[in-house]
């Protein structure tokens, strides 16, 4: 007998996702416009100032308005309803903008290293002051950014945070930067602290690029151990064994687990109520909503756990 798990409690969660997601787009949508000016601005200044920490920075916006964009679109995305080609739905969306934002952040690590070596051994004149300026309102529009977005843990969102925080950082030190150019006449310091702020980028792109190919390969979420899984499964009075169990996740938020259960003669008696245990276990305890669960009666195959 074959039974899907899902209850109201379950049904209350994705519609509170839903209104979460509803939310986050309005927050996603100021934060591309925040970017858009951000980006505006340190492309005149980069090249009034002919600084490519500016200029690097702006490039990090783009991306971060590309990121951005791509966020919103997969929050929408998610929302639509499961159909008869989608059957869970296209949660799978938010994954794949996460890992094609990972990806250009290393395209523009890499492009920013090859610049700032260029310009460590021919280094131009670089304006100080005016390199000051601009990266401060930079500062302050990313700050206004990181307050939209900061706390979301669904990995769409996290992407496009990750770009802006990874901005903040690149402020700071290209406000360093031109605080000792202006000090010191030391032209160096505009590529090193390009290839600082390269550096950062590779560091959250890494991070952003493992975390979406663990969830395409459907690997079992970091924070669940599925044998605590089986044993908190095994101690339900009227479960004698699982196993073929799978646990995998839809998106960064939707968890799904499938397994076989092999039940005593009192738990056959009592199905039902077996049921709602284990999926307010999963539910409660290792927040899996979508639970599928076959039960036998008597072992079918050597009990093991995948």
């Amino acid at each position: 007998m074959l039974d899907t798990l899902s209850a109201s409690k379950a049904k209350g969660k994705r519609s509170l996702r839903g209104h979460e997601d509803e939310g986050i787009e309005g927050k996603l949508l100021t934060a591309a416009f925040v970017s858009v000016a951000i980006l505006l601005a340190e492309l005149i200044g980069g090249l009034l100032a002919n600084s490519l920490a500016l200029l690097s920075d702006a490039g990090h916006v783009f991306l971060d308005i590309f990121a951005v964009g791509l966020a919103y679109y997969a929050a929408r995305v998610c929302r639509m309803p499961a159909d008869h080609r989608f059957s869970f739905g296209m949660h799978r969306a938010e994954i794949v903008a996460a890992l094609v934002n990972g990806l250009t952040l290393i395209v523009l690590a890499l492009f920013i290293f090859y610049e700032a070596y260029l310009r460590f051994q021919s280094p131009p004149e670089v304006r100080g002051l005016q390199m000051l300026v601009v990266a401060v309102l930079g500062l302050f529009g990313n700050l206004i950014g990181i307050k939209l977005l900061h706390g979301h843990t669904d990995l769409n969102v996290r992407g496009a945070y990750l770009h802006i925080l990874g901005d903040t950082v690149s402020s700071v030190a290209v406000i360093g930067g031109a605080v000792a150019i202006s000090f010191t006449g030391e032209q160096r310091i505009d590529a090193i602290m390009s290839a600082f702020i390269g550096v950062l980028i590779i560091i959250g792109a890494g991070r952003l690029i493992r975390d979406s190919l663990e969830i395409l390969l459907e690997r079992t979420p970091r924070d669940i151990d599925p044998k605590m899984v089986r044993r908190m499964m095994l101690s339900i009075e009227g479960v004698q064994d699982v196993h073929d169990m799978h646990i995998w996740s839809l998106c960064s938020s939707v968890r799904a687990l499938n397994a076989h259960v092999v039940l005593d003669s009192k738990g056959k008696e009592d199905q039902d109520g077996i049921t709602r245990k284990v999926r307010h276990l999963l539910l409660d305890d290792f927040n899996i909503a979508h639970s599928t669960v076959q039960y036998e009666s008597v072992v079918c195959c050597d009990p093991h756990e995948h």
